[in-house]
């Protein structure tokens, strides 16, 4: 059992409890079963965690930094689709379920900061919470927790501005953006970094406020 995967986990429980709405009970316990298949992995800034192309097979859990999800567009254009941080599982579920049977991952997952945190075996996480009705009923709150928070951000990317995408981007992701590039976050936006660049420089001026690094 990897006593530092508990550790670190039980950094962030009462975030994650919230945030899933799970009990401390089934947090402890789900923690407990993945120590036994969790494995520390250190990455760098810029180095993927899976690469669109190549079967995905594993979560990975971030103990510090933040992950970039994206995939690239028929004209190979990168999307940004979300950013993972400290206490969540930098994870693309549909690729990791067509993993299962060797099919290609579609997203791509990115270091934006250097990172820290822990591999978990899809196939063998799935044969823990096969056993494990706690397991199952936790998993299921974090699908539906990712459900809602892609049905928010089609309903922001479809109906409001640039200046109202930026503001909700600092909303979801509270302090994110002093932490990674301007370009990311331009990506995730759907706008260009020259752009980006000017919405900062009007909100500064509106607000009387220095700009964030």
């Amino acid at each position: 059992m990897n006593a530092d995967f508990i550790k670190q986990r039980n950094r962030f429980k009462s975030a994650t409890i919230k945030r899933i709405d799970v009990t401390e009970e089934s947090y402890n316990e789900v923690t407990n079963t993945l120590a036994t298949i969790a494995k520390p992995f250190h990455v760098r800034k810029g180095e993927y965690l899976q690469h669109a192309g190549v079967p995905a097979t594993q979560v990975h859990w971030l103990a510090s930094g933040v992950v970039r999800a994206g995939f690239f567009n028929r004209e190979g254009v990168e999307i940004t689709l979300r950013f993972y941080r400290e206490g969540e599982s930098a994870t693309t579920l549909t690729d990791l379920i067509n993993g299962e049977s060797g099919q290609p991952a579609v997203q791509f997952l990115v270091a934006e900061t250097p990172i820290h945190g822990f591999t978990l075996d899809w196939k063998a996480a799935s044969a823990l919470r096969a056993e494990n009705e706690v397991m199952q009923s936790y998993h299921l709150n974090i699908a539906v927790a990712g459900l809602q928070s892609l049905a928010q951000r089609a309903y922001t990317n479809g109906e409001t501005s640039a200046q109202e995408r930026l503001a909700a981007f600092r909303e979801e992701y509270p302090g994110l953006e002093a932490r990674i590039s301007q370009r990311a976050i331009a990506s995730y936006l759907g706008i260009t970094p020259q752009y980006m660049s000017r919405l900062r420089r009007e909100a500064e001026a509106a607000t009387g406020e220095p700009r964030q690094p």
